[in-house]
C-alpha cells in the first residue's frame, strides 16, 4: 500500500541533513563501543582464557549453564501454552452475554493483573504449603507465571477481539449463528493476526521473569549462572553473565522470527485465496450482436 500522500517528501537538503545526523550518531556509537573495549581491555576482560571458561567442558560452566537453560525453556514453554488457554478463556467470560460470569472474570483478572509475579511466585512457594498443598520448584514457578500471564493475555485477547467492526458480529448473530461460532470462526481468526506482535511481547516477558524462579530456589538460567560466579569468583563474573544474556537474546530473538514466519506465511495464504482464478476474465466480453 503506497502511503506517500500521508507526508511530504524530503528534499535535497533535508536528506543531507539525515545523513550528516546518521553519521555523527555512527562515530558516536563507534567511539562508545571502541571506549568501552579499551577500559575492558585495561582490566584484563578481555582475555582469551576468561571467556574460554564459556566453551571449556571441563569447568563445568557449558553444562551447568544448558542445564539452567533448559529449566528456563521447560517452565516457560508450559507456562506459555497454559495462560495462553487460560487467558482466552477469561477472555471469553470477560465478553459474555451473562453479566455475572463478566463480573466474576473481570475481578479475577484485575486482582491477579494487580499484584507484582513475586508475590505471587512468594505465594505459591510459601503460601499454599501452609494450606496444605506441596508443589514441585518447577510447579511453583509455572503456577505464579500463568496466574500473571493468563490475566494479561485475557486483556490482549479482549482488546483484538473488541477492535473488530461490531456490524460483523450483529450481521452472523442475525444468520443465527451462536456466540461461540461467531467467537471461533469470525472473531478471532481476525483479531489474532493484529494481537500477534503484543502476544509475542508477552511471550518474550513471560520468558524473562522465569529468571525469578531464583527468588524460590528454581534452578533456572539466571540462578544458575550466579551459582557458578560463586563458585569461580568475581574475576568471571563478566564472562558468565554476558553467557547468560547473550542466550536469553538469542532464545527471544527466535521466538521473533517464529512469530514473523507465521505472520508472513499467514499472510501468503489470504493473497493466493483472494487471487483471482486463472482464465476467469475480470471484464464482461461484448455480446456479437448486441443492440449498438
Amino acid at each position: 500500500m503506497n502511503t506517500s500522500f500521508l507526508y511530504d517528501e524530503p528534499g535535497p537538503a533535508e536528506l543531507r541533513r539525515y545523513r550528516r545526523i546518521t553519521i555523527a550518531a555512527g562515530l558516536l556509537t563507534a567511539l562508545a563501543v571502541v571506549a568501552i573495549a579499551l577500559r575492558l581491555r585495561s582490566h584484563g576482560q578481555l582475555e582469551r582464557k576468561r571467556w574460554a571458561i564459556l566453551l571449556d567442558p571441563e569447568t563445568g560452566v557449558p553444562q551447568a549453564l544448558w542445564q539452567g537453560y533448559r529449566a528456563t525453556l521447560q517452565a516457560a514453554a508450559l507456562a506459555m501454552v497454559i495462560a495462553l488457554v487460560i487467558g482466552l478463556l477469561l477472555a471469553v467470560g470477560r465478553l459474555s452475554a451473562h453479566r455475572p460470569l463478566r463480573l466474576a472474570t473481570g475481578a479475577l483478572v484485575e486482582g491477579f493483573r494487580g499484584v507484582p509475579l513475586l508475590l505471587l511466585m512468594l505465594f505459591a512457594a510459601l503460601g499454599l504449603p501452609s494450606l496444605g498443598l506441596e508443589l514441585s520448584l518447577l510447579q511453583i514457578v509455572v503456577l505464579a507465571l500463568v496466574a500473571y500471564n493468563s490475566s494479561v493475555l485475557c486483556e490482549i485477547f479482549r482488546g483484538g477481539i473488541l477492535a473488530i467492526d461490531k456490524g460483523q458480529t450483529e450481521a452472523a448473530e442475525a444468520m443465527g449463528l451462536n456466540r461461540a461460532v461467531v467467537l471461533g470462526r469470525i472473531l478471532l481468526p481476525q483479531a489474532i493476526p493484529t494481537m500477534l506482535p503484543v502476544l509475542v511481547s508477552q511471550m518474550v516477558i513471560l520468558l524473562k521473569d522465569t529468571s525469578l524462579g531464583f527468588i524460590v530456589g528454581y534452578a533456572e538460567l539466571l540462578r544458575q549462572g550466579r551459582s557458578l560466579v560463586e563458585y569461580y569468583g568475581s574475576q568471571y563474573s563478566m564472562q558468565i553473565y554476558v553467557g547468560v544474556a547473550v542466550m536469553y537474546i538469542a532464545t527471544n530473538f527466535a521466538i521473533s522470527l517464529l512469530a514473523r514466519w507465521l505472520t508472513s506465511r499467514r499472510g501468503r495464504g489470504r493473497r493466493s485465496k483472494a487471487a483471482p482464478a486463472q482464465g476467469i476474465p475480470l471484464t464482461p466480453t461484448p455480446v456479437v450482436g448486441a443492440a449498438r
